[in-house]
C-alpha cells in the first residue's frame, strides 16, 4: 500500500492532504469540507494512512465549518456589462454548469425575457432552463442543436454564466465566435480567459450577477435577430424530425420520456445515447440530467443512476449503450439487493457507437476493434441477477414494454434495440468549427 495517492491525485482534484498525525486528523476534514464546498465545488481527497486510523486521540466537536463567502462583483463592471448588452443588436445568452450549481435557471430567463435574447447551453448547463421555453436553443458546441450553434456564430454578444469554453464547445478557437465581444461572469476566477478571451470577464455569484443586469437593464426588443432564430429553431425542427412508428434514438427517447414524469432524474453513461438524451430529452426541472461531462468515463451511469435513486427515494432512468453498460454491470447486484427504483434503458446497436462513427467519418471506415458481435443476452442477464427485463425489437414492442417497465417497484432493464449506422448530427468535426458542421453524412 505504498502508493503515493496525493501524487497521483494532484492534477485531478481540487486539493488533497497527507495526514500523518492523528492530532491533525479532525481539522483536516473540517479544512477539506471547506475547501470542496467553496467558490467552484470540486473533490478533495484526504489520505489517512493506517497508523493514524489505528491511533488514540481525544475529539474536541466544533461547529460545522462554513464555505467560503462568493466575493461580490465589482459595481463598474456590472455597468460595462450594461453597456456592451445595450450596444448589442443579436445578444446570445450562453450557461453552463455554474448556472446549475448557483440555481440561476431563473435569473437567466429573467435576463432573456429583458434583453430579448435566445438560451444556449454547454452539455453541464443542460436542465438550467425548461426545454419547452421558447427561448431555449438547447446545448452548442460539437453535438449540439443546429440553431444553438448556429445563433451563437452570428451573434454579436455572448453573455457566457458558468462555463468554461471546453473544446467541445467552442471547436477551433481561432474561430470561435468571431463575430461577438463576450462577457464572461464565473465564480472561478482562474476561468475567465483561460481558454478563450474575452471583453469583460466578472468573478462573483451567477445569480447575484445575472438578478443585478435584469434589474438594471431597460427593456430591449430585438425583432429581426429573434425572427433569425426562429427560422433557425424551425430548421432544427426539420433536421430533427423522425417517423414516430419507426424505432429511432429520438423516438425511443420520447417514448422513455412519455412514461417518466417531469421530475425524473436521467443519469447517462458516455457515447452516443449521452448526446443523443442531450440533444432530445426534454429536460423541464434542474439538476435532473446527470452525465460525467467528459473523461470518456464508460460505466459511470449505473452508480450515478443508484446513488440519485437512493438519495431521492424515487424512480431514476439510467440511458446507457451496450459498451457502456458491459463496463460496470455488475453493480445491478447492488440495486437488486437494495431494491433501488432505477430503470436501466440499453440503447443497443452491437458497436461502440461513437468510437465506430468517427472511424465513419474521419477514417474511410476503417472499423477497429468497435463492431462487438457479444452474444451476451442482457434480458436474461438482468433475471440472472434478480430483476425483470425486456425487450423492444421495434416501436410497437417498446410502447409495450415501457408501462410495465416502469410500474416495478424495483430495478428493471429494458434492451431496446438501434440500428448501428444511427448517428449523432449535427457534428463539428475534431478541430473544425462552424462552417465545418455536418447535418447530413449522405452528402459527405
Amino acid at each position: 500500500q505504498e502508493v503515493d495517492i496525493t501524487g497521483v491525485t494532484m492534477p485531478i482534484t481540487k486539493h488533497n492532504f497527507l495526514v500523518k498525525r492523528v492530532e491533525d486528523l479532525a481539522d483536516t476534514i473540517r479544512e477539506a469540507f471547506r475547501i470542496a464546498k467553496s467558490g467552484r465545488p470540486g473533490p478533495v481527497l484526504v489520505d489517512v494512512p493506517k497508523d493514524v486510523q489505528n491511533a488514540l486521540y481525544e475529539y474536541t466537536a466544533q461547529k460545522p465549518v462554513e464555505k467560503d463567502p462568493v466575493p461580490a462583483v465589482n459595481d463598474s463592471e456590472i455597468e460595462k456589462a450594461i453597456e456592451m448588452i445595450l450596444a448589442a443588436e443579436k445578444p446570445y445568452i450562453y450557461i453552463g454548469g455554474g448556472a446549475i450549481t448557483d440555481d440561476a435557471g431563473a435569473e437567466v430567463l429573467a435576463l432573456a425575457e429583458k434583453i430579448d435574447a435566445p438560451i444556449g447551453c454547454t452539455m453541464m448547463g443542460i436542465s438550467a432552463v425548461p426545454s419547452s421555453n421558447p427561448r431555449w436553443l438547447g446545448m452548442e458546441g460539437m453535438h449540439g442543436h443546429y440553431a444553438s450553434s448556429i445563433a451563437q456564430n452570428e451573434a454579436d454578444l455572448i453573455i457566457t454564466a458558468g462555463c468554461r469554453f471546453s473544446d467541445r464547445g467552442t471547436g477551433n478557437t481561432a474561430k470561435y465566435a468571431r463575430n461577438a465581444k463576450i462577457i464572461h461572469m464565473d465564480i472561478d476566477a482562474s476561468e475567465l480567459c483561460k481558454n478563450i478571451p474575452v471583453e469583460l470577464g466578472m468573478t462573483g455569484s451567477m445569480k447575484d450577477i445575472l438578478q443585478k443586469l435584469a434589474e438594471k437593464l431597460p427593456q430591449q426588443t430585438h425583432a429581426d435577430w429573434m425572427a433569425r432564430v426562429a427560422e433557425l429553431q424551425e430548421k432544427t425542427r426539420e433536421l430533427e424530425a423522425q417517423n414516430p412508428d419507426e424505432l429511432t434514438p429520438f423516438t425511443a427517447i420520447d417514448a422513455l420520456a412519455e412514461a417518466a414524469d417531469k421530475e425524473t432524474i436521467v443519469a447517462t453513461d458516455v457515447g452516443q445515447h449521452q448526446m443523443w438524451v442531450a440533444q432530445h430529452y426534454p429536460f423541464e426541472t434542474p439538476r435532473t440530467f446527470i452525465s460525467s461531462g467528459g473523461l470518456g468515463t464508460m460505466g459511470f451511469g449505473l452508480g450515478a443512476a443508484i446513488g440519485a435513486a437512493t438519495a431521492t427515494g424515487k424512480k431514476t432512468i439510467l440511458v446507457t449503450g451496450d459498451g457502456s453498460f458491459g463496463m460496470n454491470l455488475n453493480e445491478l447486484a447492488t440495486a437488486v439487493t437494495n431494491q433501488t427504483p432505477v430503470v436501466v434503458f440499453i440503447m443497443n446497436n452491437g458497436v461502440l457507437g461513437m468510437v465506430r462513427q468517427w472511424q465513419t467519418l474521419f477514417f474511410d471506415k476503417h472499423y477497429s476493434n468497435t463492431t462487438l458481435e457479444r452474444k451476451t443476452d442482457f434480458v436474461k442477464l438482468a433475471e440472472a441477477f434478480g430483476m425483470p427485463g425486456y425487450r423492444a425489437m421495434n416501436m410497437a414492442e417498446l410502447k409495450e414494454v415501457l408501462p410495465k417497465a416502469f410500474a416495478e417497484k424495483g430495478p428493471v432493464l429494458v434492451d431496446c434495440a438501434i440500428d448501428c449506422d444511427a448517428f449523432v448530427l449535427p457534428m463539428l468535426p475534431p478541430g473544425g468549427c462552424i462552417d465545418d458542421i455536418i447535418v447530413d453524412i449522405s452528402a459527405m
